[in-house]
């Protein structure tokens, strides 16, 4: 009996012994196990993700009648650091199932993925952690199977097909896009807490995934279902609210074939681009393979001709440099098709523009909520000849203008369309055209009969356009900023085109100057009545390089060579013709110039004239750049009004001189004007406000003998466009007291003989 008791005690003890040492190694699994600690913010979330399998796919189940469209939400993890800009390659298949799992069809999807800085915090990239380590996460790619796929599929299978050894793996999440019920009032739209309407709205707007307008009218919400894998247990739905911070960065690098790169400029043929140099710099740039590319600088001013762009190859294969480049534009083209990337050899960001066109058709027409008595800019693009409607709504939907625009199919030569497959494809020439509104306007329709790509902007007539003006490098300052003439207008519809996958971005390039040819003439007004204080100025400057020459007069000068001065003054002099007034312009210094005439000169005087003068200007031998000038003295905020009764300019020059070296100048332009109705080609802005900063490509002085120093700027040219039914007045207004020229443009040349009738700046 005492034996048995014995042996009870200790079974009891070992029973007890076995049970913490349980517990105790249970614990310990539990610490290995755990996940690393890492810094959370409040707004991180954990999320249970699918690795994907080469062999064995991944299959979800939803349901056909609910759902509205299925995401896919991939990140490739990747198994050795790599370059943040260099895209990895990975493509999903995809295989529609019927109810008896039987295939449907097949499908493959490519992704080029690109790694995010973990530590950028508006990406909200996370780490994924796996056996207790933290692996390399792509930003997250993603792509949608509409409602018309989904016909007929009751499951979805995917597998990996892996393009570069560098993929590690890709996780997926799989969301169902499915209508709440409309009676449920939680989840009535509108009735939903405003933080969270905010959240989603701005997610909903990426992508073909946006609000539609059917639940924009319905004032109700889709909610995205997070899908469960077939056969894999333990899926937290609960704790999983990936949905509602979306802490993967999502970034269009989608593709449905071989992509080429979306920063990369493409060429061929027929395809150019371009890159406009704000201040002088040097280029680099890479070529995807060895190729003939050419590459030509324009003087955006149109002063100097343009000039083919020099090149070496630098220690990287098929990277390049330019020579040194002024300010300008620089054209990109190659005979065979090539991409090339660029940068600025000062390290400036490049930026391409990319501007936003509906596609409408006869069936989805764009409509547009616009402002009473606003301006309109029309933009159409189309791939053949045809017309399009333009219809004014008042405020109670009734059409009170109706207006047809006939538009042309010339194709650009620099602007494209990128494809969902990232190949380029050229485009249409944007076609313009502007309506100004009356009071009683308060909606625009475009329709058509043909496909066409519209652009709608917007503009107050009364709005001031604010630019500045330089003739090499246009300085930042923080007092004065430019403001664009125009402004991009959403249209009502615009998830609808959305949703249609008719919304479509075109990356613009600008293209080179057009060579104009005048046939005009500029004539100089008088301004003694308005600008009592007057005097003469002696000004240089260059002419369009493709501009005739023209025959001078006896007010073109020319600036003798330091040889000259020195020796020949006296001899050329003698060799004047007697036919025409021979007059010399001399500089003292740069506060003094004094103008003789030779018949009221000596050769003794002369001859001083050439020891004492440090720059002599002479106007009967040669080419003579220099003009005679009439400037008159333009007060500080004192309004100068030019009004035109009967005749009307082509436009109204202003030449703008200032004493100081540095001093910017703001011109404020008001035109007065009655303006024709309907549709035109050309455009009139009422208000401008110009800052002028000093040229360094003009020179000028008074011939004055005390006060003779002037500093150039660009001119202000005011068109007078065909829009304009009849002008009544143009103002001119500057903040500093300056001396100006005003040139007018006319079809005939004035009679009356003037030495000031030049415009180039």
């Amino acid at each position: 009996m005492q034996f048995i008791k014995r042996l009870l005690k200790l079974l009891i003890l070992l029973a007890l012994v076995f049970g913490v040492g349980f517990a105790i190694f249970s614990f310990y699994l539990w610490v290995k196990s755990a996940e690393p600690i890492t810094s959370r913010s409040d707004t991180e979330t954990r999320s249970n993700v699918q690795w994907l399998s080469t062999e064995k796919p991944l299959v979800f189940s939803f349901s056909r009648s609910r759902t509205h469209s299925i995401r896919v939400l991939s990140n490739a993890i990747f198994s050795e650091p790599t370059s943040l800009d260099k895209p990895i390659n990975y493509a999903i298949e995809y295989t529609f199932l019927n109810e008896q799992k039987q295939v449907i069809s097949s499908h493959i999807y490519h992704h080029a993925s690109k790694l995010t800085p973990p530590d950028n915090n508006d990406l909200q990239i996370k780490q994924i952690i796996e056996d207790r380590q933290a692996l390399l996460v792509s930003s997250g790619q993603s792509f949608y199977l509409s409602q018309d796929q989904l016909d007929k599929v009751a499951s979805i299978s995917l597998k990996l097909i892996t393009e570069d050894t560098q993929v590690m793996g890709v996780v997926v999440r799989v969301h169902a896009k499915t209508l709440n019920n409309s009676d449920d009032k939680y989840s009535a739209w509108l009735k939903l807490p405003l933080e969270r309407r905010e959240r989603s709205s701005a997610y909903h707007s990426v992508g073909v995934n946006a609000l539609s307008t059917t639940e924009i009218n319905n004032a109700v919400t889709y909610s995205w279902l997070k899908l469960a894998p077939q056969g894999i247990p333990g899926i937290d739905f609960k704790a999983d609210i990936l949905y509602e911070t979306l802490p993967y960065n999502v970034v269009t690098y989608d593709f449905s074939q071989q992509q080429l790169n979306l920063n990369d400029y493409y060429t061929d043929a027929t395809l150019c681009a371009s890159i406009t140099l704000e201040q002088p710099d040097s280029l680099v740039f890479s070529l995807n393979t060895a190729g003939d590319i050419n590459l030509t600088w324009y003087d955006s001013s149109q002063f100097t001709a343009p000039k083919k762009v020099n090149y070496k190859e630098t220690a990287q294969p098929l990277t390049f440099i330019t020579a040194p480049l002024d300010s300008g534009l620089v054209t990109i083209c190659s005979r065979d098709p090539l991409l090339s990337n660029w940068s600025f050899n000062s390290h400036l960001p490049m930026t391409t523009a990319q501007d936003g066109y509906y596609q409408i058709t006869e069936s989805l027409t764009a409509r547009y909520t616009i402002e009473a008595n606003s301006d309109i800019n029309i933009d159409l693009r189309s791939a053949s000849r045809g017309h399009a409607s333009v219809i004014v709504f008042d405020q109670d939907n009734q059409p009170i203008d109706t207006f047809t625009v006939a538009y042309n199919d010339e194709i650009s030569g620099y602007d494209r369309v990128i494809l969902d497959s990232t190949q380029r494809e050229k485009v249409p020439k944007a076609n313009q055209f502007y309506l100004r509104v009356n009071e009683r306007a308060s909606a625009l329709e475009i329709t058509t009969k043909q496909p066409l790509l519209v652009r709608v902007k917007s503009r107050s007539s009364q709005f001031n356009y604010q630019r500045t003006l330089c003739h090499s490098v246009c300085l930042d300052n923080l007092e004065f900023h430019d403001i664009a003439a125009w402004y991009e207008q959403q249209a009502d519809n615009h998830y609808a085109f959305i949703e249609q996958d008719s919304y479509i971005n075109i990356r613009v390039f600008q293209e080179p100057p057009a060579i104009l040819i005048e046939d005009t003439f500029y004539q100089s007004r008088e301004l003694f009545k308005q600008l009592p204080i007057s005097n003469v100025a002696l000004v240089n400057s260059p002419t369009k390089y493709f501009a005739p020459s023209t025959e001078p007069t006896p007010f073109h000068f020319a600036l003798l060579s330091k040889k000259q001065t020195k020796a020949q003054l006296v001899q050329m002099a003698a060799g004047a013709p007697s036919t025409t007034t021979a007059n010399v312009v001399y500089q003292l210094n740069a506060h003094a110039a004094k103008e003789v005439a030779l018949k009221e000169t000596d050769f003794e005087q002369l001859a001083n004239i050439e020891n004492s003068a440090q720059k002599i200007y002479q106007n009967w031998q040669g080419q003579r750049p220099w003009i005679k000038q009439r400037l008159y003295k333009l007060t500080a905020n004192k309004p100068l009004k030019l009004t035109y009764p009967t005749l009307r300019p082509h436009s109204i020059v202003l030449k703008t001189y200032s004493h100081n070296a540095k001093q910017k100048i703001i011109i404020d332009v008001t035109q007065n004007a009655k303006y024709h109705g309907g549709l035109t080609h050309e455009y009139s802005i009422t208000n401008k406000r110009l800052q002028l900063l000093p040229s360094n490509l003009s020179e000028a002085f008074l011939i004055h003998p005390k006060d003779s120093q002037l500093f150039a700027y660009p001119a202000v040219t005011q068109q007078i466009n065909a829009d304009i039914r009849a002008l009544n007045n143009v103002t001119f207004t500057s903040n500093k007291t300056v001396w100006i020229a005003i040139l007018e443009e006319y079809s005939n040349e004035e009679v009356k003989i003037r030495w000031w009738n030049d415009d180039v700046l």
